[in-house]
């Protein structure tokens, strides 16, 4: 092997370094980014998610039962399954941190983006911390649950 040889090998290996080292400082930026968007944003979407579910449960509801009005039931029970499923993540995300610290997020987020939520389950089980685990978990019935309530209205609508 000659001098050449070894300084282009070398050149690569700085090159994959480099990039390896902007990879982590974009992720960090992201995590923080969003665990400070997600500590601003998160008391406005608890109290969206409190007003989204007495309207699935007093409002949406009641609509799904007369073919007539199953269409708007349907598609606002889908938005709801939104408000709540964000509120779900940015919860994830923040406990995850706080419990477990950027690795754990960053293993979360590399998990489909999602992975927070199940890691932060995971960590609030492990430390006993029995309310945010209640919360994680009825976040993600409710989610999940307006979700495909919404696809069952809309299917019964083409039948």
């Amino acid at each position: 092997m000659n001098v050449k040889d070894t300084l282009v090998g070398l050149g690569g290996l700085l090159i994959m370094g480099a990039f390896l080292i902007v990879g982590l400082i974009i992720a960090g930026i992201f995590i923080f980014g969003a665990a400070w968007a997600s500590t601003k944003l998160l008391p406005w979407f608890s109290i969206l998610t409190w007003v989204a579910f007495a309207l699935v449960v007093f409002i949406l509801l009641p609509l799904a039962i007369p073919k007539a009005t199953r269409g708007f039931s349907s598609v606002a029970l889908f938005i709801a399954s939104y408000v709540f499923g964000v509120t779900l993540w940015m919860e994830g995300l923040l406990f995850t941190l706080a419990i477990w610290g950027i690795g754990a997020v960053f293993i979360g987020l590399f998990l489909a983006g999602v992975g927070v939520v199940p890691i932060a389950m995971l960590a609030t089980l492990v430390k006993g911390m029995w309310g945010p685990l209640i919360e994680l978990v009825m976040l993600t019935i409710m989610t999940f649950g307006s979700r495909i309530g919404a696809m069952s209205l809309a299917e019964s609508l083409e039948s």
